[in-house]
């Protein structure tokens, strides 16, 4: 009996509870194409699950000092944003005329509902330089959030840069020797980048599906979310840095 138990507990479809993922997937219209749209926010809801797992990880790797395995880490969440982009390219598979047949039912169900793309956010220090107003929408959608953070990774990541002694610039000037802080700081912008990446993707797809102008389920503007959400990068001194290594090197660059 004891045999049986444990063959049942560890099969396959037992230890990834298939019977309990693949039944939650459910239509609210008759619409065949709800199913596409209902498994692309099923698939990044659980990227954004794993995301979270591994950046709890990354910020007490960092304060310990083992940057190598925050950077391991790092990489791999760059790697999932990479690969939750794709995810909307599938999605605009569903053509615009079939999404507006059953849009309508979704009332004020949007994905800027998404708790855990909230959470990401937050634990990657956007509150702490995106401004007031960014604040005020969180806590008000989300009590407690921005409180309950009581570490993010902008802080833990430029702690770890305080503690090498040098300052970023140093760091990519003397990249070779310094490359453990360059190979971090890296990771880091490609985190940016990757993040960056899919809001504009997922405005695209917007724009693709209901136009610029159509106010989304969520309550917003198409051309509006995608001027706030341009700005919200976690790291804008990487990016800060990029311009003044050009201007250094003689390039012609604006202010």
């Amino acid at each position: 009996m004891s045999d049986q138990l444990n063959a049942q507990q560890f099969s396959y479809e037992a230890h990834l509870q298939l019977d309990r993922l693949l039944t939650s997937l459910q239509q609210i219209t008759d619409h065949p194409e709800e199913h596409i749209f209902i498994t692309t926010h099923h698939s990044l809801e659980i990227w954004f699950k794993q995301i979270l797992f591994d950046m709890k990880r990354v910020i007490p790797h960092l304060d310990a000092g083992e940057l190598t395995q925050a950077t391991w880490l790092l990489k791999r969440i760059g790697e999932i944003m990479r690969l939750a982009e794709a995810h909307w390219v599938v999605l605009e598979t569903m053509s615009s005329a079939d999404f507006l047949e059953f849009r309508r039912e979704l009332t004020g169900a949007s994905g800027l509902q998404s708790r855990q793309f909230r959470e990401l956010e937050v634990l990657c220090g956007l509150h702490e330089i995106a401004g007031e107003e960014y604040v005020r929408r969180v806590e008000n959608a989300w009590p407690g959030m921005i409180e309950a953070t009581t570490r993010t990774l902008r802080a833990a990541f430029f702690d770890a840069i305080a503690r090498s002694g040098r300052s970023l610039a140093e760091i990519y000037r003397d990249r070779w020797r310094s490359f453990d802080y360059f190979n971090l700081a890296e990771g880091a912008i490609e985190l940016d980048r990757r993040v960056a990446g899919w809001r504009q993707n997922h405005i695209l797809m917007v724009r693709r599906q209901i136009g610029m102008r159509t106010r989304g389920t969520g309550g917003t503007i198409g051309r509006d979310y995608l001027a706030a959400s341009a700005a919200h990068m976690f790291f804008p001194e990487l990016w800060e840095l990029r311009h003044d290594m050009a201007a250094s090197s003689g390039a012609e660059v604006t202010s």
